[in-house]
């Protein structure tokens, strides 16, 4: 079973030794760059300017297209020049990838002595790595993910909503997720919860109208690139039926709602987050109208709680975790087929399950 998780390891190093892209973070510190010259953060033609004047050679027009509470954070990414800024960012997500997976090993019940597996399935988890080679922001949205199931776990409700703000830098991939966590507030009255949520949102709002008045016009205007951009499950059922079919896009997020539905009235009375997160957590990111292959660094949890459960000591799961991202890169596949193909993910949590005979997907 070792084999089977040699290719991960050779390609996990390869990306931490290989010179450092960076590609996504060069677009967060440019829109945060005109966030804070009162400039538009959503215009292509500005980014691309941006980013000329910072050295950038591809011919790609890049744009971010997150929603306006996200400025202030790439803001403060843009508060440094960008070759350090770099630095710093990449350094960040190390910290804070380490911090998920042990605090996921403790939140999971796994024995201390064993807390050394997380760092090793760090060292395995292809998405991860491109994430951080990446510069992505989802590192910070898994720590946030980590810090609200620990201090929900401590009943420390405000701060636990307070950190839901990290859900909301995409907030597609965890759309379910935050449904739940939706119903599961109104359920329990957890009205603190709730104000903590609106805190961190609103503040974060507030201060990007202030610095920048124009924030939500522009993003507003940025329907364009948004409805460019195909990518994921549904960007594959455009590519196959036309790119003009924009409905195509949302169709995957519908199946999920429907099954979210189902899922939810069988499990809301005895709803455990240990238990039900890790498939909410998959069929969430799986079905997401809009996702990229090292979105799936937010499938860290459902790893670790497979890890914990022993699900990796069979060899079924050890091989169908290789291949759920080893065939989304040996392939050479393109971009929009890289990304669907990490939809099996899917079947590799329905093998690593099958052992202990936990719930399905069906």
């Amino acid at each position: 079973m070792f084999l089977c998780y040699l290719p991960l390891v050779a390609l996990r190093v390869w990306l931490i030794c290989t010179p450092k892209a960076l590609t996504d973070f060069w677009v967060y510190w440019t829109s945060g760059h005109l966030f804070l010259t009162g400039e538009n953060p959503y215009s292509a033609a500005q980014t691309y300017a941006t980013l000329q004047m910072q050295g950038w050679t591809s011919e790609k027009h890049l744009v971010m297209i997150c929603p306006p509470w996200t400025l202030p954070v790439t803001g403060l990414m843009a508060l440094v020049p960008l070759p350090t800024s770099k630095i710093l960012w990449y350094a960040i997500c190390l910290v804070l990838d380490c911090f998920s997976a042990l605090a996921l090993w403790n939140y999971f019940g796994g024995e201390k002595r064993k807390s050394w597996i997380a760092i090793a399935f760090c060292l395995t988890f292809v998405p991860m790595g491109f994430a951080e080679w990446m510069g992505q922001i989802t590192p910070l949205i898994l720590a946030c993910l980590t810090a609200f199931l620990l201090l929900e776990r401590s009943k420390q409700y405000f701060l636990a909503g307070f950190f839901l703000f990290g859900f909301g830098l995409k907030p597609q991939l965890l759309y379910l997720v935050s449904l739940t966590i939706l119903l599961w507030i109104v359920k329990k009255r957890l009205w603190t919860m709730l104000a903590g949520a609106a805190l961190s949102y609103t503040g974060s709002t507030i201060f990007a109208y202030t610095w920048n008045h124009n924030s939500f016009d522009y993003f507003r205007n940025a329907y364009g690139p948004v409805v460019d951009t195909y990518c994921g499950l549904g960007g594959a059922l455009r590519f196959m039926f036309g790119i003009q079919h924009i409905w195509l896009q949302f169709l995957p997020c519908v199946i999920g709602l429907a099954w979210f539905l189902r899922y939810w009235i069988k499990n809301h009375r005895q709803w455990d987050w240990r238990r039900n997160l890790p498939l909410l957590l998959t069929v969430s990111i799986c079905s997401s109208p809009y996702f990229w292959f090292h979105d799936f660094i937010l499938l860290l949890p459902v790893v670790i709680a497979l890890a914990v459960r022993g699900s990796f000591r069979s060899p079924y799961t050890v091989v169908a975790y290789s291949v759920a991202q080893l065939a989304v890169f040996a392939t050479a596949l393109p971009p929009v087929w890289m990304c669907a193909a990490s939809i099996l993910w899917i079947p590799f949590y329905w093998v690593a399950t099958m052992p202990t005979k936990r719930v399905g997907l069906a």
